[in-house]
Parts: structure tokens; C-alpha cells; sequence
């Protein structure tokens, strides 16, 4: 028979289709289980680690550029020192060299002249450290000098030439300077008390006996005075 009340019928579910639905519902992937505290702290645990292990290649990255730049500077600081260094030694005896072939002709009177200067100085010096008063330090440099004019003048005289006079006047000065200042110290000789008292505590010395008598007498059983 037909269908007089023109009635369109629901569509119905086939068994087949409703157990492809209740399959599909039964195979799909269950929501991750949470991570309980000891996995939390142990995920929270290496971040830490790998953030530290970041910053302390970064200060070692830094560490070892400044390290390099403080070296580079060392190095160029050291080669400045050394030129400044050869430069001093350099002036003084170029400067002896040029007098030395200027004035006398000859540039071993420069390295002669200025081996007896430097010789003079450092004995003087010591002599003065010692306690050498300035005052005869100084009046022995006045002799040398006036021995050298004479010695030069002499020579000069006698016909040795000027140049060569003159070189022979200010080496016997240059000689006769230490001489001098050491007759000077063996004639007035060296006060060792006063030098003693320039290096030696005697003032801290004596005030620590004071007060340790000090202490030993207001002791029950120190002495009395």
C-alpha cells in the first residue's frame, strides 16, 4: 500500500552504524593523567638546574673576555713600561756619548766620565745614608771640582792640548770626589748612635718595659717597690 497521509518516515538507525558510533567512542585517547608532587618538583628541579647551568656559562663566556682584555692591556701597559724603561737608560748615555765626542773628541771619554759620575753618586748617596751630614757631602763635591780645574789647567799648560786637558781635569775630579767625601767620613767618623736611633724603637721599646713594670707592680704577687 501506499502512503495516503504523505507522511515521511524518520529515518531509523541501522545497527550497523550505531556500533561504528559506540567504537568510535571506545577507542579515543583518555585526557593525560596530572603530574603528582614529585614529578612537579622534579620538572621545577631541572629547570632551575638548566637556568643556573645558563647563567654560569654566561659568567664563564664573560669571564673569559675580560680576562682576555685584561691580559691584552698587561701586555701593552708591560711594552710601554719597557720602551720607557730603554728610553731611561737610553738619554743618559747617549747624553755621556755625545759630551764624551763633543767636548774631548772621543766617545770613551763619554763611557769614562759617566762610569766615575755614576760611581761617585752611588758612594756619596751611601755616605749620606750613613749620616753623612749634606754639608760634607757637598764640600768634598766643591774640592773635586776645584782639584779637576786645577789638574786641567796645568796640563793645559804644560802642553797637553785643551781638549785632552780638560778630559784629564774632570776624570780626576770625577776620581777624586768619593775619595774625598770617604777622608771626610774617616776624619769626622760615623755617629752609630744616631744612626742606631734612626732605625731602632727605642722609644716603643722603653714605653713597653715601663708598662709592663707597670703591670707587675699592680699584680698582687709582683714585686713592690
Amino acid at each position: 500500500m501506499g502512503n495516503p497521509a504523505g507522511i515521511i518516515p524518520e529515518p531509523t538507525e541501522s545497527p550497523s552504524a550505531h556500533g561504528r558510533g559506540n567504537l568510535d567512542h571506545s577507542t579515543a585517547d583518555p585526557p593525560p593523567a596530572p603530574l603528582g608532587i614529585r614529578a612537579q618538583l622534579g620538572a621545577l628541579k631541572g629547570a632551575v638546574m638548566r637556568l643556573v647551568g645558563a647563567h654560569v656559562e654566561l659568567a664563564r663566556a664573560e669571564a673569559g673576555e675580560i680576562m682576555g682584555a685584561v691580559t691584552q692591556v698587561a701586555i701593552l701597559a708591560g711594552i710601554a713600561f719597557g720602551a720607557l724603561l730603554v728610553m731611561g737608560f737610553l738619554l743618559p748615555i747617549g747624553l755621556f756619548l755625545f759630551l764624551g765626542d763633543w767636548l774631548f773628541g772621543s766617545l770613551g771619554w763619554g763611557v769614562l766620565h759617566g762610569t766615575l759620575l755614576l760611581v761617585a753618586l752611588a758612594v756619596n748617596v751611601v755616605l749620606v745614608a750613613l749620616g753623612v751630614p749634606g754639608r760634607a757631602v757637598t764640600a768634598a763635591w766643591l774640592s773635586a771640582v776645584a782639584l779637576g780645574i786645577v789638574t786641567a789647567v796645568l796640563l793645559a799648560a804644560l802642553g797637553a792640548g785643551t781638549q785632552l786637558a780638560a778630559a784629564l781635569g774632570v776624570t780626576g775630579g770625577l776620581l777624586a770626589w768619593p775619595v774625598i767625601s770617604a777622608i771626610v767620613v774617616v776624619r769626622r767618623g760615623i755617629q752609630v748612635d744616631k744612626l742606631k736611633a734612626r732605625f731602632w724603637p727605642s722609644g716603643t721599646i722603653e714605653t713597653t718595659k715601663e708598662t709592663i713594670e707597670w703591670v707587675r707592680a699592680q699584680t698582687p704577687l709582683g714585686p713592690k717597690s
